[in-house]
């Protein structure tokens, strides 16, 4: 009986352990070498502390007539690994709003989701700076969850 109890025990537990997860695979992503790009912007956005995948590269870019405009690419290439990920942010105006989007909860802030074949967009906005989330599923070899994109949300800091 001891036998059984001692096999059984750590099953449950697993169990346990995995219905309290919520299902998300983040990485940590290390955002100061994109912090310091844009130090000289106008306003300092937050930024993803993690990623729905790992070995990220990142660049950064702003429309040359649009400075409340700051544009982030983040993505991997290679065989079998090619993600996409986009991160808008607009500085003291409202950006384009899909009214076929789901109201989410991303921590406290309420937020916007949207999916299509093509892509997944999550935006929220916090003080005065709007973000949006673009993930490129077409072009893109990792599935993604809702649960992802709004747990990179959360991440930002």
């Amino acid at each position: 009986m001891k036998k059984k109890l001692l096999i059984f025990l750590p099953l449950v537990l697993l169990l346990f352990a995995g219905c309290s997860s919520n299902g998300t695979n983040l990485y940590a992503f290390d955002s100061s070498i994109v912090k310091k790009q844009v130090k000289d912007y106008g306003f300092q956005p937050k930024l993803p502390t993690k990623l729905p995948f790992e070995n990220v590269k990142a660049s950064t870019d702003s429309p040359p007539i649009q400075a409340d405009i700051k544009m982030f690419d983040f993505f991997t290439y290679g065989k079998g690994n090619n993600n996409h990920l986009d991160l808008l942010i607009i500085e003291g105006k409202e950006g384009y709003s899909n009214a076929k989007s789901e109201e989410v909860k991303i921590g406290e802030r309420k937020g916007q989701y949207y999916a299509s074949k093509e892509k997944q967009i999550l935006r929220w906005k916090e003080r005065d700076l709007e973000y949006t989330l673009t993930y490129y599923t077409e072009q893109s070899n990792k599935k993604l969850s809702k649960a992802d994109l709004i747990e990179t949300a959360k991440s930002f800091k």
